[in-house]
């Protein structure tokens, strides 16, 4: 098992551990990667889908905009919401035989990152309530608050996909998800709870099968999350057009966990919600470490995709020359050699571009920026 490290937690970012519930946006704005057959003022039900995105309320289209969807900016039509949550969707029970019928059925709900993670050939099953980000609660809230639903289909898994036990792997530091899954799991024999060290990374499948001594190739891991939204496709309990987001950073007076409806613009979040008290800040999405850096909140719509957002003080810390230092080799997982990568401008096909090296690089140099990019090519250290 290789050393995973843990990053303090900065004492000005205060997490409020409550979901704030929002729905009733004004508008949402939904993706266009493809040609649309859809013109302005057609009515569009909710939870119909529009390419891969799902319609989070009812009403008609009013405009279109770009935003940033998936690292880029791409066309997207504006709904303008009518309040009457007019769905063709009915509520029933699915009974599902099998894992063919299950990827089926949640093809239809576009679910294709659960889908792809069920595509192996398993006989172990781990779910992970483990957030990849330190100020991300996404997957600790969605246990902490949903554990009997999760549970339920947890044990509705094992059966569909032919696997005789499974674990739940919780941070050893999250005592509400502890406290909640323990009170009702006796009557779930063949569900273990599992702590894990509150390390950064450990939510990666590799390092976590590696923790827990499982085969990667042979273990399906699934997320609290993943677990949530096919409960809500088998029992048809609630659609899967909401969505968890943490709002958070040193700039903020308090930081918020809001379940909000998928396509909300996060400037609209953010005025209902945030008291920014420095004009001075960045903005990352799915977080500080590893998450991407946008220009400005109005362009920003909250997808499946983001778990967080940080609001960070600015710091006017010149970039400066390496000074050898090797701290970054030293601190990745990988042990990558960063600095080659560096002065040889190239990337390297380890990377998973977590950004430990940026964060303890006392040269201030974006190395991931080099080290971790989207054409890969060979690099032996």
């Amino acid at each position: 098992m290789r050393n995973l490290v843990t990053i303090k937690d900065n004492p000005l970012v205060r997490v409020v551990n409550y979901i704030y519930d929002y729905q009733d946006p004004q508008e949402i704005y939904i993706p266009i990667l493809n040609k649309s057959t859809f013109k302005m003022y057609d009515y569009i039900y909710k939870n119909t889908y529009l390419g891969d995105s799902i319609v989070s309320i009812s009403g008609k289209i009013v405009g279109s905009k770009k935003v940033f969807y998936q690292n880029n900016y791409v066309p997207a039509l504006k709904i303008k919401n009518d309040f009457k949550e007019n769905t063709t969707t009915k509520k029933r029970r699915r009974k599902i035989n099998n894992k063919e019928e299950l990827i089926n059925t949640l093809e239809k709900y576009h679910l294709n990152n659960i889908i792809e993670k069920l595509n192996k050939d398993a006989d172990s099953l781990i779910i992970s309530s483990i957030d990849e980000e330190i100020y991300s609660l996404k997957e600790f809230m969605c246990l902490a608050t949903n554990y009997n639903e999760i549970l339920e289909t947890i044990n509705e898994l094992l059966r569909i996909l032919n696997i005789s036990s499974s674990l739940i792997a919780i941070k050893n530091t999250n005592s509400k998800s502890i406290q909640n899954v323990k009170s009702i799991i006796g009557t779930y024999p063949f569900i273990k709870i599992k702590l894990v060290p509150d390390n950064y990374l450990i939510s990666y499948p590799k390092f976590l099968c590696e923790y827990l001594n499982f085969s990667e190739d042979k273990t399906i891991i699934l997320t609290s999350n993943d677990i949530y939204d096919i409960y809500n496709v088998l029992y048809k309990a609630k659609d899967i057009s909401e969505t968890l987001v943490t709002l958070s950073g040193d700039v903020l007076e308090k930081s918020l966990i809001i379940n909000t409806r998928i396509g909300v613009s996060l400037e609209e979040l953010t005025k209902k919600y945030l008291n920014i008290l420095n004009s001075d800040y960045d903005i990352y999405l799915n977080g500080y470490l590893k998450g991407i850096k946008v220009n400005d909140l109005k362009d920003i719509i909250i997808t499946k995709d983001i778990d967080s957002v940080v609001f960070k003080l600015r710091e006017d810390t010149p970039e400066e020359e390496c000074i050898n230092c090797g701290a970054c080799q030293k601190i990745c997982p990988f042990k990558i050699n960063v600095k080659k990568c560096y002065f040889k401008n190239l990337n390297h096909k380890l990377c998973i571009g977590c950004g430990l090296c940026n964060f303890v690089c006392p040269a201030n140099i974006n190395l991931r920026k080099v080290v971790r990019r989207d054409s890969v090519e060979e690099e032996n250290n």
